[in-house]
């Protein structure tokens, strides 16, 4: 699969940077409030969404290892598997910024295993996620594999309010 992985994670990006690419050179040529206005708008906006899914789906691939990383920049390049495994969009809130240790891919399977936590909830809005430095408030229950995961890469894991505050080691 490493063997496969770089040349994958290519033709994913030139297929989304084709596809990007050229709808938005169509679509300011296309009148507005036309159906195949609306057709492309919607396939651009398609294509966006595929482009970030895979891009964060193929990070996961990168070689393992243990590095620093700015949190905020972590949690929004996970942000399309986090609503994956949500089951809906999740929304991330950044209220101040951290460097943590980013243990790939262990790190970000255990936060894709907490977000699967939302899963769960009643229809509607999901709670938004806190990340506040290095600390990251989840607003739901935690499963035990995603306590199990987290603990793992050494966060650490506190009650707070309805959900966990995980925080996560300083790199």
């Amino acid at each position: 699969m490493t063997l496969l992985l770089r040349p994958v994670r290519h033709a994913v990006n030139n297929l989304s940077m084709v596809l990007t690419a050229n709808l938005d050179a169509a679509l300011p040529q296309l009148p507005e409030g036309e159906r195949v206005t609306k057709q492309i708008a919607r396939a651009r906006e398609a294509a966006m969404d595929y482009d970030h899914l895979a891009r964060g789906f193929l990070a996961l691939g990168r070689e393992e290892g243990t590095r620093p990383a700015p949190a905020a920049r972590m949690m929004q390049e996970l942000l399309p598997l986090l609503s994956l495994a949500a089951a809906g969009p999740v929304e991330v809130r950044t209220l101040g910024s951290a460097v943590i240790e980013r243990r790939s891919p262990d790190l970000e399977g255990a936060l894709i295993l907490a977000a699967s936590g939302a899963a769960g909830l009643p229809p509607g809005p999901r709670p938004a996620l806190r990340l506040d430095g290095a600390r990251l408030v989840v607003p739901w229950a935690l499963s035990p594999e995603a306590r199990a995961a987290l603990e793992a890469v050494g966060a650490k894991l506190e009650p707070e309010e309805e959900g966990v505050a995980v925080t996560l080691r300083a790199g």
